[in-house]
């Protein structure tokens, strides 16, 4: 808690309704986290618009948690064992002052909602998290975030233990050169020797000390994104995806107009033998004609009888103007 802040408490079991506690606008800056949880039932909690700086050391012990909304808060840091809370699913931390995140959020396997909008965010979690200004952003930031800290959290571990194992190497040597230095002259020439190696050893790894050191800490503040491939594969997969493309172009192209030619034939076919058929129907075989219009319903047959005469009428005018010799136009 902030130095002259008054302590703000709150009626939690006012404020549950169910399966949700709703602390919100509530001046907070600590989260009652011991009255919380002694309800069990709570799984959707609301801590947003508070003047919160932490969340305190006891906050992760609230594991049933499936929402948690800390938007609009003074948040700095979240703590480091931040992932024991792995049934969370929607988390918003909109507007606070984070600018990174905790290795920890390799653990959040089921979350599928992450709101960072406002924060001061280093260039490298920025990149990862992108912009969050829609739901599709939001989560697909929080896949990023917690598939990135998952795999890079083995690659920290394994540097720190190395990092260890060297500064246990290098105590031990120091321990091992004070006796050295407690004989007595007899053996000046051979400690003379002997430091010589061991400073020289000293040197070595103070240097690769530090460089781990370095590395881990650019570890915990900057993550990088390494390309899997570069170079030549590169432009061989390119050149082989447009040569992919181009055929499977040039075979949709020619499966296309195969289908549009055949189409139209057979239209140009069905549009003949309609023609054929009305024509041998209404002119040579008038007989069928009326069997025909004796299975037509009662309701449509004088419609259908109008038009059909209609257009026997406008096909007989045309064929006796065609067949007429222009004199007698």
């Amino acid at each position: 808690m902030p130095k002259g802040v008054d302590k703000v408490k709150v009626n939690v079991k006012e404020r549950i309704e169910g399966e949700s506690c709703d602390l919100s606008l509530s001046e907070l800056t600590e989260i009652p986290v011991r009255e919380i949880a002694s309800f069990k039932r709570v799984i959707f909690l609301d801590l947003s618009s508070n003047r919160l700086v932490t969340l305190g050391r006891n906050f992760t012990t609230l594991t049933r948690l499936i929402q948690l909304d800390l938007s609009k808060n003074q948040i700095r840091v979240l703590p480091d064992d931040f992932g024991q809370l792995e049934q969370l699913r929607h988390l918003d931390l909109y507007d606070n002052c984070l600018e990174h995140l905790p290795l920890s959020f390799g653990r959040l396997r089921r979350l599928r909602y992450l709101d960072l909008k406002g924060n001061p965010l280093t260039p490298a979690w920025e990149k990862i998290v992108g912009r969050c200004s829609t739901l599709k952003d939001c989560q697909q930031a929080a896949k990023n975030t917690v598939n990135v800290c998952a795999n890079y959290k083995s690659e920290f571990i394994e540097r720190e233990r190395i990092a260890a194992q060297e500064r246990n190497l290098s105590s031990a040597q120091m321990a091992g050169a004070g006796d050295g230095d407690g004989d007595g002259s007899s053996s000046s020439n051979h400690s003379t020797k002997t430091n010589g190696g061991e400073a020289s050893k000293k040197s070595n790894k103070a240097n690769k000390k530090s460089k781990s050191k370095k590395s881990g800490a650019a570890a915990e503040n900057e993550l990088s994104i390494k390309p899997v491939h570069s170079g030549p594969i590169k432009s061989t997969n390119q050149k082989n995806n447009q040569k992919k493309k181009s055929t499977n172009g040039s075979s949709w192209l020619t499966a296309i107009s195969g289908v549009a030619f055949s189409s139209l034939m057979t239209f140009l076919l069905l549009f003949i033998i309609n023609v054929l058929i009305i024509y041998l129907i209404m002119f040579k075989n008038p007989d069928i004609a009326d069997k025909l219009v004796e299975y037509i319903p009662h309701q449509y047959r004088d419609w259908i009888l109008t038009k059909t005469e209609i257009f026997r009428l406008r096909v007989t005018d045309w064929i006796s103007e065609f067949r007429t010799p222009p004199e007698e136009h």
